[in-house]
């Protein structure tokens, strides 16, 4: 059962987004089970409504606590996911639907590092992938997404333009949409860092989520509400939203209590979170609010400085993996509480950014 985040509506049948209102849609699994059985993403099979068949052992990431600090500050380092990001989660069950569906071509709009993930995914299930990039992604991601042999399409315009061109890609030549926001299912593997976090520490006091789309912490809130829902845990986690302060529409709409606005073209160093029109976006305000949380934003000033403060733990981020590590700086919490930071994507992605801009 699916249905919509916005308008409520109910659908028995796979489709990618509300019929009514165009918002994207998210799963009701009514017969999910906490049952983990073996290692990964696909530990928790009886938890995600697609049979696990296309995997490249994602998942089962490392959470490394903060040396040299009183505070009980984590770090779950999605950076060490196959193809360096936290996109492995969702990708493994899209592309797993795909395969199931005996789909031969999919098809994705990315900044970046959704187009590598499905880039690599679509090699190892022997599907034909095409990724629609604007114009001012890295050439390390370029690269990246190259080497899987998936076929890139640069747009003019930026990332909504690309996801527009994708759309029409899918419905031209008969393609798989796996995106974040456009295919319900991403959520579901992108839920599985919740069980995971439970499992390594329990329930965190609050989790620090850089937020683009506004897929990853509407997947994570998803994922504890599963769990209180089945009797597993009674507590639930705050949920930290951060966002660069040029580019904020989640935050902005959550501070005003308004409708989402789109944002002016603006560039932040912060790519992976660079975007205007979040299609998550509602339902990651829906998860700040129920869970008692906040939304916050930092400067690419404050994102160096994380990302060379990061390097002192041993950990290499990239930047918009960093705005997590950033957004301390930004709220009040006590000495007690139990923090994640979700540490999004390897440094790797984007290795010249600190060299570029110096602090």
């Amino acid at each position: 059962m699916l249905s919509c985040v916005k308008c409520g509506r109910r659908y028995g049948e796979f489709v990618t987004s509300c019929n009514d209102c165009g918002s994207p849609l998210v799963v009701d699994y009514e017969d999910r089970e906490w049952k983990p059985n073996g290692q990964g993403v696909w530990r928790y099979q009886s938890m995600i409504p697609v049979s696990g068949s296309i995997s490249l052992s994602e998942g089962n990431t490392p959470l490394v606590r903060r040396r040299d600090v009183d505070e009980e500050i984590f770090m779950k380092l999605e950076g060490d996911n196959p193809t360096g990001s936290f996109k492995d989660r969702g990708s493994t069950v899209v592309i797993s639907d795909a395969f199931n569906k005996k789909y031969n071509c999919a098809v994705v709009a990315s900044t970046g590092n959704m187009g590598a993930s499905v880039a690599a995914y679509c090699a190892y299930a022997n599907i034909k992938a095409r990724v629609f990039i604007p114009e001012d992604v890295t050439e390390e991601k370029i690269s990246q997404i190259s080497v899987y042999g998936a076929e890139l399409v640069r747009v003019a315009g930026g990332f909504s333009k690309a996801v527009e061109r994708s759309k029409e890609d899918a419905r031209g030549k008969g393609c798989y949409l796996a995106m974040t926001g456009l295919n319900p299912y991403f959520i579901e593997g992108l839920k599985t860092i919740s069980f995971e976090l439970f499992e390594q520490m329990g329930v965190p006091d609050k989790i620090i989520v850089p937020t683009g789309s506004g897929g990853l912490i509407t997947a994570i809130f998803k994922g504890f509400l599963e769990l209180r829902d089945l009797g597993v845990l009674r507590t639930l986690p705050q949920m930290i939203s951060v966002q660069s302060d040029v580019v904020a529409p989640i935050v902005d709409a959550w501070r005003t209590g308004g409708d989402i606005v789109i944002p002016k073209e603006v560039k932040t160093i912060a790519s992976a979170i660079m975007v205007k029109l979040p299609f998550n976006g509602y339902s990651a305000i829906e998860a700040i609010k129920k869970s008692g949380g906040i939304g916050v934003t930092v400067t690419d000033y404050q994102i160096l400085r994380a990302i060379k403060d990061l390097g002192r733990e041993g950990v290499f981020a990239e930047p918009a993996s960093a705005a997590a590590y950033a957004a301390l700086e930004e709220f009040d919490y006590r000495r007690d509480e139990r923090i994640a930071l979700m540490i999004t994507g390897s440094g790797l992605k984007d290795p010249a950014a600190v060299l570029k801009n110096p602090v």
